[in-house]
């Protein structure tokens, strides 16, 4: 009996060697092709989206190598779309939220959240007129808020909740510099990847950063509040980069603001690029998307985080 059952128990020791020496890169990899789409966003040097690009005029790499672009087409996706307001409780963003809701109204999905200390949940995703307006006119003017409200984490949180989503966007609308995290920046920087959101910052210049007396007296020595500070700067000033977004500076405030206007064209002529990742090669690496046309540029995450091995 026992010579009848060796060569089966050798044949799977073989097996077993066999795969305790494949190297563990390539067990990392697909062993097989895998297609890959990314959302990109192509503007002109006024910032005005640039539509009728072909497959032809993208150039995509990963990890350095140039990857065959399968098709391009016009991201049909409804975004979802998270728009965190900090104010200090001047409801100065409440006319511009408006405006940016109609803009894409019948194309997207809204969450907004208002920081007032803490985020505060206005309404969940939803393209429910009356929501929207009941969630905007609570943007009004409160008492104002500490300098220092949780901005970085506001963010940290909606990514995480944004994981699922196909098509997610963040837009932070701040008139702050908060002098406060308790988040390190390479945590949240991680998280926006994860959840493949496009992460776009609309701030209020200010000339002084950092305002010493608005620093929260607290337990951290002054060395700990800089790394702080440093982290807030990280995930404002990288994050956007890092995801496909735009940080943008205004002077002022009106009715209405420019750069939010452009956001919400941008979205809506975004691209949906699929490519194919070659079989053996590491997934996740770094990605980088350009055009060949003149005068476009192409915003795009530094890393693909959506596949169909």
């Amino acid at each position: 009996m026992k010579l009848k059952f060796w060569p089966v128990f050798g044949l799977c020791l073989a097996v077993i060697i066999a795969m305790a020496a494949e190297p563990s890169a390539q067990r990392g990899s697909p062993a097989v092709p895998s297609v890959r789409t990314v959302y990109v966003t192509a503007v002109d040097r006024k910032e005005v989206p640039v539509g009728d690009l072909t497959a032809k005029e993208f150039v995509l790499r990963e990890g350095g190598d140039v990857r065959e672009i399968i098709k391009v087409e016009p991201a049909t996706a409804p975004p979802h779309i998270a728009i965190i307001v900090d104010d200090s409780g001047t409801g100065i963003f409440r006319v511009p939220v408006a405006n940016f809701v109609n803009q894409l109204l019948g194309r997207a999905q809204f969450a907004i959240k208002h920081v007032i200390g803490q985020a505060v949940r206005l309404v969940d995703y939803t393209a429910d007129v009356e929501r929207l307006r009941d969630a905007v006119l609570r943007l009004g003017v409160r008492a104002e808020t500490p300098e220092g409200g949780r901005v970085v984490e506001a963010v940290f949180d909606v990514a995480k909740e944004l994981r699922d989503f196909d098509r997610p966007v963040i837009v932070l609308l701040t008139d702050t510099h908060a002098s406060y995290s308790s988040l390190p920046a390479h945590h949240v920087m991680e998280e926006l990847q994860r959840s493949g959101a496009i992460f776009q910052v609309i701030a209020v210049h200010r000339a002084a950063q950092l305002n010493p007396s608005s620093v929260p007296i607290a337990k951290d020595k002054p060395a700990d509040l800089l790394e702080h500070q440093l982290d807030i700067n990280r995930v404002l000033g990288d994050g956007p980069k890092l995801t496909g977004g735009r940080r943008a500076e205004i002077g002022g405030l009106g009715g209405t603001i420019p750069e939010l206007q452009a956001v919400a064209a941008q979205l809506k002529e975004q691209y949906m690029i699929t490519y194919l990742v070659p079989a053996g090669e590491k997934l996740n690496q770094k990605l980088s998307v350009s055009t060949k046309r003149r005068g476009v540029t192409v915003r795009a995450p530094q890393r693909a985080s959506r596949g169909n091995p």
